[in-house]
Protein backbone atom coordinates (compact mmCIF):
# COMPACT_ATOMS: atom_id res chain seq x y z
CA UNK A 1 0.00 0.00 0.00
CA UNK A 2 2.76 2.34 1.13
CA UNK A 3 4.62 1.87 -2.54
CA UNK A 4 1.08 3.48 -4.23
CA UNK A 5 1.95 7.34 -2.71
CA UNK A 6 4.07 9.13 -4.75
CA UNK A 7 5.65 11.87 -2.72
CA UNK A 8 7.74 14.53 -3.58
CA UNK A 9 9.47 17.69 -2.09
CA UNK A 10 10.80 20.39 -3.48
CA UNK A 11 12.97 22.87 -2.53
CA UNK A 12 12.24 25.41 0.49
CA UNK A 13 10.91 28.42 -0.43
CA UNK A 14 10.79 31.47 1.90
CA UNK A 15 7.93 33.62 1.59
CA UNK A 16 8.74 37.09 0.77
CA UNK A 17 4.54 38.05 0.37
CA UNK A 18 3.99 38.52 3.75
CA UNK A 19 3.33 36.46 7.65
CA UNK A 20 2.87 33.03 7.33
CA UNK A 21 1.05 30.70 10.28
CA UNK A 22 3.12 27.76 11.19
CA UNK A 23 -0.17 25.98 11.71
CA UNK A 24 -1.91 26.72 8.30
CA UNK A 25 -0.86 24.72 4.83
CA UNK A 26 -1.88 25.70 1.63
CA UNK A 27 -3.35 23.11 -0.77
CA UNK A 28 -3.67 22.72 -4.51
CA UNK A 29 -5.53 20.19 -5.90
CA UNK A 30 -5.78 18.67 -9.23
CA UNK A 31 -7.19 15.18 -10.92
CA UNK A 32 -3.92 13.72 -10.95
CA UNK A 33 -1.69 15.45 -8.43
CA UNK A 34 -1.91 17.47 -5.41
CA UNK A 35 0.36 20.09 -3.66
CA UNK A 36 0.91 20.61 -0.16
CA UNK A 37 2.72 23.85 1.42
CA UNK A 38 3.84 22.80 4.66
CA UNK A 39 5.00 26.00 7.05
CA UNK A 40 8.15 25.99 9.01
CA UNK A 41 9.31 27.20 12.32
CA UNK A 42 11.76 29.79 10.63
CA UNK A 43 9.20 31.58 8.52
CA UNK A 44 9.82 29.67 5.17
CA UNK A 45 7.94 26.79 3.59
CA UNK A 46 8.49 23.53 1.49
CA UNK A 47 5.61 22.33 -1.06
CA UNK A 48 5.09 18.40 -1.11
CA UNK A 49 3.63 17.00 -4.34
CA UNK A 50 1.43 13.84 -3.36
CA UNK A 51 -0.85 11.62 -5.52
CA UNK A 52 -5.03 11.46 -5.66
CA UNK A 53 -5.57 7.54 -3.98
CA UNK A 54 -6.55 7.12 -0.67
CA UNK A 55 -3.94 6.41 0.94
CA UNK A 56 -1.68 9.81 -0.53
CA UNK A 57 -5.11 11.42 1.31
CA UNK A 58 -4.42 9.37 4.47
CA UNK A 59 -0.62 10.45 3.67
CA UNK A 60 -1.38 13.90 4.21
CA UNK A 61 -3.07 14.29 6.93
CA UNK A 62 -0.41 12.29 8.47
CA UNK A 63 2.23 14.94 7.46
CA UNK A 64 0.57 18.02 8.80
CA UNK A 65 0.01 16.58 12.01
CA UNK A 66 3.82 15.82 12.52
CA UNK A 67 3.99 19.51 10.72
CA UNK A 68 1.83 20.84 13.77
CA UNK A 69 -0.52 21.91 11.17
CA UNK A 70 -4.46 22.30 12.44
CA UNK A 71 -5.72 24.26 9.60
CA UNK A 72 -5.62 23.63 6.22
CA UNK A 73 -6.68 25.71 3.13
CA UNK A 74 -7.89 24.65 -0.28
CA UNK A 75 -9.10 25.89 -3.38
CA UNK A 76 -12.43 24.57 -5.02
CA UNK A 77 -11.79 22.63 -8.25
CA UNK A 78 -15.03 20.80 -9.27
CA UNK A 79 -15.44 17.89 -6.91
CA UNK A 80 -11.66 16.70 -6.49
CA UNK A 81 -11.48 18.59 -3.03
CA UNK A 82 -14.21 16.81 -1.27
CA UNK A 83 -12.37 13.35 -0.44
CA UNK A 84 -9.65 15.53 1.18
CA UNK A 85 -11.66 17.73 3.04
CA UNK A 86 -13.89 15.12 4.50
CA UNK A 87 -10.60 13.03 5.48
CA UNK A 88 -8.62 16.00 6.71
CA UNK A 89 -12.34 16.51 8.96
CA UNK A 90 -12.20 13.42 10.22
CA UNK A 91 -8.34 13.93 11.56
CA UNK A 92 -9.73 17.01 13.27
CA UNK A 93 -7.92 19.38 11.28
CA UNK A 94 -9.68 22.79 10.81
CA UNK A 95 -10.29 22.12 6.71
CA UNK A 96 -11.29 25.62 5.01
CA UNK A 97 -12.42 26.24 1.61
CA UNK A 98 -12.09 29.45 0.02
CA UNK A 99 -13.28 30.69 -3.49
CA UNK A 100 -11.33 30.31 -7.04
CA UNK A 101 -12.16 33.66 -7.81
CA UNK A 102 -10.65 35.42 -4.51
CA UNK A 103 -7.10 33.47 -5.13
CA UNK A 104 -6.19 34.29 -8.41
CA UNK A 105 -2.48 34.71 -9.07
CA UNK A 106 -0.34 36.79 -10.27
CA UNK A 107 -0.27 36.67 -14.40
CA UNK A 108 2.89 35.23 -15.92
CA UNK A 109 3.47 33.59 -12.49
CA UNK A 110 1.04 30.46 -12.58
CA UNK A 111 2.23 26.86 -11.74
CA UNK A 112 1.37 24.26 -9.06
CA UNK A 113 4.02 25.27 -6.48
CA UNK A 114 3.42 28.94 -6.25
CA UNK A 115 -0.80 28.75 -6.16
CA UNK A 116 -0.67 26.18 -2.91
CA UNK A 117 2.16 28.55 -1.26
CA UNK A 118 -0.03 31.70 -2.81
CA UNK A 119 -3.45 29.86 -0.52
CA UNK A 120 -1.34 30.01 2.40
CA UNK A 121 0.17 33.22 1.83
CA UNK A 122 -3.70 34.82 1.41
CA UNK A 123 -5.01 32.95 4.53
CA UNK A 124 -2.12 33.95 6.71
CA UNK A 125 -2.47 37.39 6.41
CA UNK A 126 -6.10 37.48 6.09
CA UNK A 127 -7.09 37.97 2.90
CA UNK A 128 -9.40 35.16 1.86
CA UNK A 129 -12.59 34.31 4.14
CA UNK A 130 -13.57 30.73 3.89
CA UNK A 131 -16.53 29.55 1.60
CA UNK A 132 -19.92 28.48 3.68
CA UNK A 133 -20.36 24.90 3.81
CA UNK A 134 -22.54 22.98 6.26
CA UNK A 135 -21.65 21.13 9.39
CA UNK A 136 -20.31 17.66 8.88
CA UNK A 137 -22.95 16.23 10.64
CA UNK A 138 -25.67 18.54 8.50
CA UNK A 139 -24.52 17.26 5.22
CA UNK A 140 -26.12 14.30 4.18
CA UNK A 141 -29.37 15.31 4.24
CA UNK A 142 -28.03 18.06 1.36
CA UNK A 143 -26.42 15.48 -0.44
CA UNK A 144 -30.20 13.40 -0.42
CA UNK A 145 -31.31 16.42 -1.93
CA UNK A 146 -29.35 17.09 -4.64
CA UNK A 147 -29.74 13.45 -5.81
CA UNK A 148 -33.17 13.68 -5.77
CA UNK A 149 -33.18 16.82 -8.03
CA UNK A 150 -30.97 14.54 -10.50
CA UNK A 151 -33.23 12.09 -10.56
CA UNK A 152 -35.97 13.95 -11.20
CA UNK A 153 -34.33 15.77 -14.49
CA UNK A 154 -33.34 11.86 -15.21
CA UNK A 155 -37.01 11.26 -14.84
CA UNK A 156 -37.61 14.05 -17.79
CA UNK A 157 -35.42 12.76 -20.15
CA UNK A 158 -37.32 9.43 -19.97
CA UNK A 159 -40.34 11.49 -20.77
CA UNK A 160 -38.92 12.68 -23.78
CA UNK A 161 -38.09 9.88 -24.89
CA UNK A 162 -41.33 8.40 -24.34
CA UNK A 163 -42.45 11.45 -26.67
CA UNK A 164 -39.99 10.90 -29.29
CA UNK A 165 -41.23 7.15 -29.50
CA UNK A 166 -44.97 8.45 -29.93
CA UNK A 167 -44.29 10.71 -32.40
CA UNK A 168 -42.45 8.24 -34.81
CA UNK A 169 -45.05 6.19 -34.36
CA UNK A 170 -47.15 9.39 -35.23
CA UNK A 171 -49.34 9.34 -32.02
CA UNK A 172 -50.22 12.94 -31.38
CA UNK A 173 -51.04 12.11 -27.57
CA UNK A 174 -49.10 15.85 -26.55
CA UNK A 175 -51.90 17.23 -28.46
CA UNK A 176 -54.68 15.00 -26.91
CA UNK A 177 -52.95 15.90 -22.99
CA UNK A 178 -51.44 18.82 -21.53
CA UNK A 179 -49.04 15.92 -19.64
CA UNK A 180 -48.09 12.40 -21.00
CA UNK A 181 -46.57 11.52 -17.53
CA UNK A 182 -50.10 11.85 -16.14
CA UNK A 183 -52.82 9.13 -15.11
CA UNK A 184 -53.90 9.00 -18.99
CA UNK A 185 -50.94 9.38 -20.60
CA UNK A 186 -49.11 6.56 -18.52
CA UNK A 187 -52.17 3.82 -18.50
CA UNK A 188 -52.26 4.58 -22.58
CA UNK A 189 -48.21 4.16 -23.31
CA UNK A 190 -48.49 0.77 -21.14
CA UNK A 191 -51.39 -0.70 -23.09
CA UNK A 192 -49.54 0.33 -26.64
CA UNK A 193 -46.37 -1.64 -25.04
CA UNK A 194 -48.45 -4.01 -23.68
CA UNK A 195 -49.29 -4.87 -27.59
CA UNK A 196 -53.12 -2.66 -27.61
CA UNK A 197 -53.44 -0.80 -30.93
CA UNK A 198 -57.30 -0.01 -31.38
CA UNK A 199 -57.69 3.94 -30.97
CA UNK A 200 -61.43 2.94 -29.63
CA UNK A 201 -59.91 1.09 -26.80
CA UNK A 202 -57.40 3.31 -25.87
CA UNK A 203 -59.05 6.63 -26.19
CA UNK A 204 -61.81 4.85 -23.28
CA UNK A 205 -58.77 4.81 -20.84
CA UNK A 206 -58.66 8.31 -20.75
CA UNK A 207 -60.22 9.99 -17.02
CA UNK A 208 -63.19 11.98 -16.83
CA UNK A 209 -61.39 14.89 -16.01
CA UNK A 210 -60.02 15.26 -20.12
CA UNK A 211 -60.96 18.58 -21.39
CA UNK A 212 -60.83 16.94 -25.04
CA UNK A 213 -63.72 15.06 -26.14
CA UNK A 214 -63.78 11.63 -26.94
CA UNK A 215 -63.33 12.00 -31.30
CA UNK A 216 -59.93 13.89 -30.60
CA UNK A 217 -58.45 11.30 -28.54
CA UNK A 218 -59.42 8.81 -31.59
CA UNK A 219 -57.59 10.93 -34.49
CA UNK A 220 -54.76 11.36 -31.85
CA UNK A 221 -54.22 7.23 -31.10
CA UNK A 222 -54.20 5.70 -34.81
CA UNK A 223 -50.31 5.62 -35.47
CA UNK A 224 -48.48 3.76 -37.94
CA UNK A 225 -47.03 1.37 -34.79
CA UNK A 226 -43.53 0.01 -36.30
CA UNK A 227 -41.95 -2.58 -34.20
CA UNK A 228 -38.54 -0.66 -33.24
CA UNK A 229 -40.66 2.63 -31.96
CA UNK A 230 -42.66 -0.10 -30.06
CA UNK A 231 -39.40 -0.96 -28.20
CA UNK A 232 -38.19 2.36 -27.61
CA UNK A 233 -41.03 3.61 -26.40
CA UNK A 234 -41.09 0.25 -23.74
CA UNK A 235 -37.27 0.69 -23.15
CA UNK A 236 -38.01 4.40 -22.32
CA UNK A 237 -41.02 3.78 -19.92
CA UNK A 238 -39.10 0.93 -18.20
CA UNK A 239 -36.52 4.26 -17.47
CA UNK A 240 -39.09 5.82 -16.65
CA UNK A 241 -40.40 3.26 -13.67
CA UNK A 242 -37.32 2.69 -12.39
CA UNK A 243 -36.46 6.14 -12.06
CA UNK A 244 -39.86 6.65 -10.27
CA UNK A 245 -38.55 4.12 -8.05
CA UNK A 246 -35.85 5.55 -7.16
CA UNK A 247 -37.37 8.98 -6.45
CA UNK A 248 -39.45 6.62 -3.72
CA UNK A 249 -36.22 5.51 -2.09
CA UNK A 250 -34.42 9.23 -2.21
CA UNK A 251 -37.99 10.38 -0.08
CA UNK A 252 -36.96 7.87 2.48
CA UNK A 253 -33.56 8.54 3.20
CA UNK A 254 -34.32 11.90 3.19
CA UNK A 255 -37.41 11.55 5.42
CA UNK A 256 -34.97 9.54 7.92
CA UNK A 257 -32.49 12.00 8.01
CA UNK A 258 -34.96 15.03 8.50
CA UNK A 259 -36.39 12.65 11.55
CA UNK A 260 -32.87 12.89 12.76
CA UNK A 261 -32.74 16.80 13.35
CA UNK A 262 -34.21 17.71 16.85
CA UNK A 263 -37.59 19.48 17.12
CA UNK A 264 -38.06 22.88 17.97
CA UNK A 265 -42.15 23.34 18.08
CA UNK A 266 -44.82 20.94 18.99
CA UNK A 267 -47.87 23.36 18.27
CA UNK A 268 -49.58 22.62 15.05
CA UNK A 269 -48.16 24.38 11.89
CA UNK A 270 -50.34 27.26 11.54
CA UNK A 271 -52.78 28.42 8.90
CA UNK A 272 -51.34 29.92 6.02
CA UNK A 273 -53.20 32.76 4.00
CA UNK A 274 -53.51 31.06 0.73
CA UNK A 275 -55.09 28.06 2.18
CA UNK A 276 -57.99 30.28 3.02
CA UNK A 277 -60.85 31.29 0.69
CA UNK A 278 -62.45 34.77 0.05
CA UNK A 279 -64.91 34.29 2.72
CA UNK A 280 -62.43 33.36 5.47
CA UNK A 281 -63.05 29.07 5.16
CA UNK A 282 -60.30 26.51 4.95
CA UNK A 283 -59.43 25.43 1.45
CA UNK A 284 -58.50 22.14 0.73
CA UNK A 285 -54.94 21.71 -0.95
CA UNK A 286 -54.67 20.91 -4.19
CA UNK A 287 -53.80 17.48 -5.99
CA UNK A 288 -49.89 17.38 -5.44
CA UNK A 289 -47.16 18.11 -8.24
CA UNK A 290 -45.67 15.99 -10.22
CA UNK A 291 -41.93 16.08 -8.57
CA UNK A 292 -44.01 16.59 -4.97
CA UNK A 293 -41.76 14.06 -2.14
CA UNK A 294 -44.16 11.15 -0.94
CA UNK A 295 -44.25 12.82 2.45
CA UNK A 296 -45.51 16.26 3.95
CA UNK A 297 -42.04 18.11 4.56
CA UNK A 298 -44.47 21.17 5.69
CA UNK A 299 -45.36 19.74 8.87
CA UNK A 300 -42.04 17.84 9.57
CA UNK A 301 -39.97 21.37 8.56
CA UNK A 302 -42.32 23.20 11.24
CA UNK A 303 -41.41 20.96 13.88
CA UNK A 304 -37.83 21.03 13.10
CA UNK A 305 -37.01 24.37 11.86
CA UNK A 306 -39.62 26.25 14.00
CA UNK A 307 -40.85 28.35 10.87
CA UNK A 308 -42.94 27.70 7.66
CA UNK A 309 -41.23 29.30 4.84
CA UNK A 310 -44.16 28.12 2.62
CA UNK A 311 -46.16 31.28 3.83
CA UNK A 312 -43.62 32.87 1.96
CA UNK A 313 -45.62 33.91 -2.17
CA UNK A 314 -43.94 31.73 -4.57
CA UNK A 315 -41.83 29.05 -1.75
CA UNK A 316 -43.55 25.80 -2.14
CA UNK A 317 -42.51 22.71 0.26
CA UNK A 318 -39.98 21.56 -1.77
CA UNK A 319 -38.25 24.77 -2.20
CA UNK A 320 -38.76 24.56 1.31
CA UNK A 321 -37.01 21.79 1.82
CA UNK A 322 -34.29 22.36 -0.23
CA UNK A 323 -33.40 25.85 1.78
CA UNK A 324 -33.55 24.28 4.74
CA UNK A 325 -31.02 20.96 3.22
CA UNK A 326 -28.91 23.76 1.88
CA UNK A 327 -28.57 25.74 5.15
CA UNK A 328 -28.29 22.99 7.21
CA UNK A 329 -30.95 24.06 9.23
CA UNK A 330 -31.69 27.39 9.95
CA UNK A 331 -28.65 28.69 11.83
CA UNK A 332 -27.48 32.36 9.73
CA UNK A 333 -24.07 32.87 11.82
CA UNK A 334 -21.73 32.12 8.92
CA UNK A 335 -23.33 35.90 7.67
CA UNK A 336 -23.28 38.95 9.67
CA UNK A 337 -25.83 40.73 7.75
CA UNK A 338 -28.57 40.73 5.32
CA UNK A 339 -26.52 42.27 2.72
CA UNK A 340 -23.63 40.21 3.42
CA UNK A 341 -26.37 36.94 3.03
CA UNK A 342 -28.14 38.23 -0.32
CA UNK A 343 -24.47 38.99 -1.75
CA UNK A 344 -23.34 35.27 -1.36
CA UNK A 345 -26.31 34.60 -3.30
CA UNK A 346 -25.85 37.02 -5.51
CA UNK A 347 -28.81 38.65 -5.72
CA UNK A 348 -27.50 42.11 -4.41
CA UNK A 349 -26.69 44.93 -7.47
CA UNK A 350 -22.96 44.56 -7.80
CA UNK A 351 -21.27 48.06 -7.17
CA UNK A 352 -18.70 49.27 -9.85
CA UNK A 353 -17.48 52.76 -9.14
CA UNK A 354 -14.99 54.54 -10.32
CA UNK A 355 -14.26 58.30 -10.38
CA UNK A 356 -17.19 58.70 -8.22
CA UNK A 357 -19.44 57.43 -11.01
CA UNK A 358 -21.53 54.64 -10.64
CA UNK A 359 -20.98 52.22 -13.74
CA UNK A 360 -22.61 49.13 -15.54
CA UNK A 361 -21.35 46.18 -13.78
CA UNK A 362 -21.90 42.73 -15.85
CA UNK A 363 -24.64 39.85 -14.15
CA UNK A 364 -22.65 37.48 -12.36
CA UNK A 365 -22.91 33.78 -12.79
CA UNK A 366 -24.27 31.55 -10.15
CA UNK A 367 -24.65 28.07 -9.20
CA UNK A 368 -26.45 28.46 -6.06
CA UNK A 369 -29.13 26.07 -5.91
CA UNK A 370 -30.70 28.45 -3.46
CA UNK A 371 -30.24 31.84 -5.57
CA UNK A 372 -32.00 29.72 -7.99
CA UNK A 373 -34.73 27.90 -6.24
CA UNK A 374 -35.41 31.50 -5.06
CA UNK A 375 -35.49 32.92 -8.82
CA UNK A 376 -38.12 30.70 -9.48
CA UNK A 377 -39.91 31.31 -6.31
CA UNK A 378 -40.02 35.15 -7.58
CA UNK A 379 -41.38 34.15 -11.05
CA UNK A 380 -44.36 31.77 -9.66
CA UNK A 381 -45.04 34.76 -7.01
CA UNK A 382 -45.28 37.39 -10.15
CA UNK A 383 -48.68 36.22 -11.07
CA UNK A 384 -50.32 36.24 -7.57
CA UNK A 385 -52.01 38.81 -5.87
CA UNK A 386 -49.81 39.33 -2.59
CA UNK A 387 -47.18 41.82 -1.84
CA UNK A 388 -44.60 40.47 -3.29
CA UNK A 389 -45.91 39.47 -6.60
CA UNK A 390 -47.27 43.84 -6.55
CA UNK A 391 -43.07 44.79 -5.87
CA UNK A 392 -42.03 42.03 -8.91
CA UNK A 393 -44.34 43.75 -11.27
CA UNK A 394 -43.45 47.39 -10.50
CA UNK A 395 -39.75 46.69 -11.11
CA UNK A 396 -40.59 44.19 -14.03
CA UNK A 397 -42.13 46.99 -15.54
CA UNK A 398 -39.92 49.65 -14.82
CA UNK A 399 -36.95 47.65 -16.02
CA UNK A 400 -37.20 44.69 -17.56
CA UNK A 401 -38.81 41.15 -16.70
CA UNK A 402 -34.85 39.68 -15.59
CA UNK A 403 -34.18 42.54 -13.41
CA UNK A 404 -37.61 42.13 -11.95
CA UNK A 405 -37.33 38.44 -11.01
CA UNK A 406 -33.86 39.35 -9.74
CA UNK A 407 -35.37 41.87 -7.43
CA UNK A 408 -38.07 39.98 -6.18
CA UNK A 409 -35.26 36.86 -5.66
CA UNK A 410 -33.87 39.46 -3.42
CA UNK A 411 -36.71 40.23 -1.27
CA UNK A 412 -37.09 36.87 -0.74
CA UNK A 413 -33.71 36.29 0.32
CA UNK A 414 -34.31 39.08 2.91
CA UNK A 415 -37.28 37.69 4.82
CA UNK A 416 -35.67 33.88 4.82
CA UNK A 417 -32.89 36.16 6.39
CA UNK A 418 -34.78 37.20 9.29
CA UNK A 419 -37.57 34.44 9.45
CA UNK A 420 -34.77 31.97 10.11
CA UNK A 421 -32.33 34.45 12.21
CA UNK A 422 -34.96 35.56 14.48
CA UNK A 423 -37.62 33.45 14.01
CA UNK A 424 -40.23 35.10 12.59
CA UNK A 425 -43.53 34.26 10.92
CA UNK A 426 -44.65 35.49 7.86
CA UNK A 427 -48.11 36.82 7.21
CA UNK A 428 -48.96 38.26 3.77
CA UNK A 429 -50.66 41.87 3.79
CA UNK A 430 -52.05 41.37 -0.19
CA UNK A 431 -51.35 44.06 -3.20
CA UNK A 432 -53.46 46.61 -1.91
CA UNK A 433 -51.29 46.78 0.97
CA UNK A 434 -48.42 46.99 -0.53
CA UNK A 435 -49.62 49.74 -3.11
CA UNK A 436 -51.36 52.24 -0.26
CA UNK A 437 -47.18 52.08 1.08
CA UNK A 438 -45.78 52.59 -2.17
CA UNK A 439 -47.90 55.47 -2.75
CA UNK A 440 -47.11 57.17 0.50
CA UNK A 441 -43.45 56.62 -0.33
CA UNK A 442 -43.99 58.34 -3.64
CA UNK A 443 -45.55 61.28 -1.79
CA UNK A 444 -43.25 61.43 1.01
CA UNK A 445 -40.16 61.89 -2.22
CA UNK A 446 -42.17 64.39 -4.62
CA UNK A 447 -43.16 66.75 -1.03
CA UNK A 448 -39.47 66.49 -0.62
CA UNK A 449 -38.37 66.80 -3.87
CA UNK A 450 -40.99 70.02 -4.25
CA UNK A 451 -39.68 71.77 -1.22
CA UNK A 452 -36.18 71.32 -1.93
CA UNK A 453 -37.17 73.90 -5.21
CA UNK A 454 -38.91 76.05 -3.12
CA UNK A 455 -42.79 74.42 -3.92
CA UNK A 456 -44.93 73.00 -2.22
CA UNK A 457 -47.62 70.22 -3.14
CA UNK A 458 -51.56 70.72 -3.12
CA UNK A 459 -53.94 68.32 -2.49
CA UNK A 460 -56.58 69.10 -6.01
CA UNK A 461 -59.60 69.87 -4.96
CA UNK A 462 -63.03 67.81 -6.12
Amino acid sequence: MKDSIRKKTTAKHKNKLGFIDPSVAGIDIGQKLIHVSIPNQTGGTRVVEYGTLTPDLFQIATDLKNANVTTAVMEATGVYWIPLYEILEDHHFTAVLVDAKSVHNVPGRKSDVIDCQWIQTLYSNGMVRAAFRPKKCRIKLRSYVRTRMAIAKNRQYALLHMEKALQLMNIKLSTALSDIGGMTGLKIIRAIVAGERDPCVLANLRSQGCKQPHHVFIGALTGNFQDEHVHSLRFALGLYDFVQQQLIDCDKLIFSELETYPDIRVTPIPVRDKDLRSNGKYKAPTKPKKNALNFDPRSILWRKAGIDLTAIPGIDSSTALLIFAELGGTDMSSWKSVKEFSSWLKLCPGNNISGGKRRKSQRQACKNYISQALRMSALSAKHSKSSVGAYIRRISGRTDKLKGIKAGAHKLARMLYFMCKNGWLYYEQGERAYEKEHQKRVLKNLSKRAKELGFKLVPAVG
